[in-house]
C-alpha cells in the first residue's frame, strides 16, 4: 500500500510539475498580452491628446475664419450702401443741375468708362468672395463630422481595451483558485486536468482574437494618420486661400481710398465743363439705360443669392442624413459590445461552477479522510489495513 501511495504521488508530483510549467507559459502569455495592452492604451492616450490639440486648432482656425467672413460681409454692404447712397446723390445733383443750369459741358468719357470697369470688377471680386465663403462652411461642416467620427471610434476602442483587461484578470484569478484547490489524492483529477486544458484552449483562442482586434486596430489608426495628414494639407490650403482673399481685400480697400478722389475729380470736371445741353441729356440717357441695366444685374444676382442659399440647405440636409446613418452605426456597435459582454458573462458563470464543483470535492475528499482517521482509531490494525485496501481499490 505505501509502494502504490508513493507511486502515485511519485506521479501527481509529475503531473503538478507538469501543469506548473504549463501554467507558468500562460501566465507570460497573459503577461505579454497585459504589457500590449498597455501600450496600445499609451498609443490611444498619445492619440486623444493628438485630437485635443486638432479640436483646439481647428475651433481657432473656425472662428478666426468667421470673424474675417464676418468683417468682410460688413465691409462689402457698406460699401454697396454707400454706393447706393452716392448713385442716388449724383441723380439728385443731375436733375438739379438740369433744372437750374441750361448750359453744362461734357464730361471726359475716359474716367467713366474706367469707373465702369472698376465698378463690374469689383462686382466680379464680390461673387468670388461669396463662393469661396460657402466653399469654407462646407469643409468646415465636413471637418466636424470627422472629427466626430474620431472621437467615436477612440471611445469604443477604449472600452473594449477595458473589457480585455477585465476578462484577463478573471481568467487569472480562476487559475489560481484552481491550483490552491487541487488536492493530490482525488480520483478525478484528470477530468479537473482536462477542464484546465479546455481553458488554457479558450485563452489560446482569445489570444489569437485579441491579435486580430489589435491588428484591425493598428489599421484603423493607419487610417486616422492619414486622415490628419489631409486634414493639415486642408487647412494649409485654407490658409494660403485666406491669405490671398486677404491681398485681394487691401487692394480693394485701395481702390475704395482712390474712389473719393476720383470723384471729387469728376465733380471738379462737372464744374469746370459745362458747355452744351443737349449732348449732356443724351449722355443722361445713355445713364439712365446704364442705370437700368444695373438693376437688371442687381436682380440676377439677387437670383443667384437665392440659389446659393437652396444648394446650403441641401447641404445641410445631406449632413443631417450623415448624421442619421452614423447614429445607426453607433448602436449597431452598441449592440455588438452587448453580444460581447453576454459571451463574457456565460464564461464566468462556468468558471464559477467549475470552482463550485471543485469545492464540493475537495470537501467530500476532506470527509473522507477524517472517516479514515476515524475508523483506524477504533478498529484494530488489520481490519484498518484491509479496509484502506479495499477503499484504495475502490478509489
Amino acid at each position: 500500500i505505501d509502494i502504490m501511495v508513493n507511486s502515485k504521488k511519485v506521479e501527481w508530483e509529475r503531473k503538478m510539475k507538469a501543469l506548473e510549467a504549463k501554467m507558468d507559459i500562460c501566465d507570460q502569455e497573459l503577461a505579454n498580452a497585459q504589457s500590449k495592452l498597455h501600450q496600445k492604451g499609451q498609443e490611444v492616450g498619445l492619440l486623444q491628446q493628438k485630437l485635443e490639440d486638432l479640436q483646439k486648432t481647428k475651433y481657432e482656425m473656425a472662428q478666426k475664419y468667421e470673424t474675417q467672413l464676418q468683417a468682410l460681409k460688413s465691409q462689402f454692404s457698406e460699401l454697396t450702401h454707400s454706393y447706393e447712397k452716392l448713385q442716388s446723390y449724383q441723380l439728385k445733383e443731375k436733375k438739379v443741375e438740369i433744372r437750374e443750369k441750361y448750359e453744362e459741358r461734357l464730361e471726359t468719357p475716359s474716367e467713366l468708362s474706367n469707373f465702369c470697369k472698376k465698378f463690374e470688377e469689383f462686382k466680379a471680386k464680390s461673387r468670388e468672395w461669396d463662393k469661396k465663403g460657402t466653399i469654407c462652411q462646407n469643409h468646415l461642416i465636413y471637418l466636424d463630422g470627422q472629427q466626430k467620427l474620431l472621437s467615436e471610434k477612440c471611445h469604443l476602442f477604449q472600452k473594449q481595451t477595458q473589457n480585455y483587461q477585465f476578462q484577463i484578470s478573471n481568467k487569472k484569478q480562476n487559475k489560481e483558485e484552481v491550483i490552491t484547490y487541487v488536492h493530490p489524492n482525488s480520483e478525478k483529477d484528470e477530468l479537473i486536468i482536462e477542464n484546465l486544458k479546455a481553458t488554457v484552449n479558450e485563452m489560446a483562442i482569445n489570444k489569437n482574437k485579441l491579435e486580430e482586434e489589435n491588428l484591425k486596430l493598428r489599421e484603423v489608426l493607419k487610417m486616422y494618420q492619414n486622415q490628419f495628414q489631409n486634414m493639415e494639407a486642408g487647412f494649409s490650403e485654407m490658409r494660403s486661400e485666406l491669405q490671398s482673399w486677404d491681398a485681394l481685400w487691401r487692394r480693394i480697400q485701395l481702390e475704395c481710398q482712390q474712389l473719393p478722389t476720383e470723384l471729387l475729380k469728376i465733380r471738379e470736371n462737372k464744374d469746370m465743363h459745362q458747355s452744351s445741353c443737349v449732348q449732356f441729356t443724351e449722355q443722361l440717357e445713355n445713364k439712365n439705360t446704364e442705370l437700368l441695366l444695373l438693376a437688371q444685374s442687381q436682380g440676377h444676382q439677387q437670383e443667384e443669392l437665392n440659389k446659393i442659399r437652396n444648394h446650403v440647405y441641401q447641404e445641410e440636409q445631406s449632413r443631417c442624413s450623415e448624421q442619421e446613418r452614423m447614429k445607426t452605426e453607433i448602436s449597431d456597435l452598441t449592440e455588438e459590445l452587448h453580444q460581447k459582454e453576454i459571451t463574457i458573462a456565460t464564461i464566468m458563470e462556468k468558471a464559477s461552477l467549475l470552482e463550485r464543483q471543485l469545492k464540493m470535492e475537495l470537501e467530500i475528499k476532506d470527509k473522507l479522510l477524517t472517516k479514515q482517521q476515524v475508523c483506524k482509531q477504533e478498529k484494530p490494525r488489520f481490519l484498518g489495513i484491509s479496509g484502506f485496501s479495499e477503499r484504495v481499490t475502490a478509489y
